[in-house]
């Protein structure tokens, strides 16, 4: 009696076990299969961040001056995600080009302080500010495993925020001369408009002669739009812009451009014989005979090139100002929007003309073949890219688009 007792209980503990292992199987399956959900969900969120990265920094880098360029900036964005797949197929995003709504899925807006605002499109004064672009998106992908639960699909979702606005320092990797330019050689003389996609390759002429540049409603733009500067806020003196000249035209600049952009620093329109004839000089020793690139200029969506690197000149850093257009004497107190990168490419003195002979550049043409005691002049080309790693607080109008763009968020 107790043997047979003994054989059932055994009987009935190794069905127990057998029950209670099979539990667990099953068990551990369904965990596992929804592991496997939840892994394809991860997966998918970064696939499609890789994506939304990829189409904000490609918006951000057709911002340029105001809003004629942001249909642009959208339909590039756009490019991009469907060109970045994801395994659930394509980015789709939406222009978002009527209301600019803040939740869309491209918005474009101004990155200040550490955090971004959706432009207002009612207000247009703003479109000079835009200087970044968020992409985002919400989508779902679809589970296996937790169908068992009635779920079908999981969300995912990714946003990213680009910024191509100007730099605060300029950095030291450019020598930077104590000079301030203004941002009219960007505007039509006629129209008031920016008179090209992005500034890059406009050529600037700064000349001492009021006589040539009287700031009529009839005169070049380009005219008188440059200023001696202090690069560090103060009030300089002339022996501090030569001291800053010569620092430049070192073997190994110091870093002395300190003033950041959204601050004020002092200009000085007077066209200092020492100072002009320094800056001269400087200017022959340092050229180099070929540039680091062709300097190009887009109009309209077409890209030309208005100076070639094989022509040479001396690449520098300048400041760029606020100003009015024409800008008049640049004197006083003005506010410094950027840093950008700048080509000295030929330099009149008087009665000796041109100091570049042959004369390299067009600009110049004009004046080159006739000595005049009474000019003194610059002319130059700004290149396509600022100067610096720090975002400016202060969204401003660019001289240029920022080739260093950058993802903040």
């Amino acid at each position: 009696m107790r043997l047979q007792w003994l054989r059932d209980r055994l009987h009935n503990e190794r069905g127990s076990v057998l029950l209670f292992t099979f539990t667990l199987l099953v068990f551990l399956l369904v965990m596992g299969g929804f592991a496997m959900d939840f892994a394809f969900q991860a997966a998918s969120r970064t696939e499609l961040q890789r994506s939304i990265d990829a189409a904000a920094l490609a918006g951000a880098g057709k911002l340029a001056f105001d809003e004629t360029v942001f249909d642009t900036a959208r339909l590039n964005a756009r490019d991009y995600g469907t060109r970045n797949p994801t395994r659930n197929g394509p980015v789709t995003l939406d222009l978002n080009d009527t209301l600019n709504d803040a939740n869309g899925n491209i918005v474009l807006g101004i990155w200040n302080a550490g955090s971004f605002r959706a432009w207002n499109p009612l207000i247009p004064l703003e479109a000079n500010q835009v200087n970044a672009v968020r992409c985002q998106i919400q989508t779902t992908i679809p589970t296996s495993f937790l169908r068992l639960l009635g779920i079908n699909t999981l969300p995912v979702a990714a946003n990213a925020i680009a910024v191509s606005n100007p730099p605060a320092l300029p950095g030291c990797g450019t020598p930077i001369l104590p000079i301030a330019v203004s941002p009219c050689a960007f505007y039509d003389a006629g129209t008031g408009q920016f008179n090209n996609s992005n500034g890059c390759g406009t050529g600037l002429s700064w000349i001492s002669s009021n006589r040539i540049c009287d700031n009529s409603p009839g005169s070049s733009q380009s005219c008188n739009s440059a200023a001696w500067a202090s690069l560090d806020g103060s009030n300089w003196s002339n022996a501090d812009h030569q001291g800053a000249i010569t620092n430049a035209g070192s073997a190994n600049p110091a870093c002395n451009a300190t003033a950041p952009a959204g601050t004020n620093t002092y200009l000085d329109n007077g066209m200092v014989q020492p100072t002009f004839n320094l800056l001269r000089d400087t200017f022959v020793s340092s050229r180099t005979s070929t540039l680091s690139q062709d300097i190009t200029r887009t109009v309209a969506g077409v890209t030309t090139t208005v100076y070639p690197a094989s022509s040479g000149g001396w690449e520098v850093g300048v400041m760029m100002v606020q100003s009015a257009c024409p800008p008049g004497a640049m004197t006083g107190e003005r506010l410094i929007t950027h840093y950008t990168r700048f080509v000295v490419t030929q330099i009149y003195d008087q009665n000796n003309g041109c100091v570049v002979s042959p004369n390299m550049d067009p600009q110049a043409a004009a004046y080159c073949a006739v000595p005049d005691p009474s000019l003194r002049a610059v002319f130059g080309y700004f290149l396509c890219d600022t100067l610096g790693t720090v975002a400016t607080l202060n969204p401003v109008p660019r001289s240029a688009v920022a080739t260093r763009l950058r993802l903040v968020r």
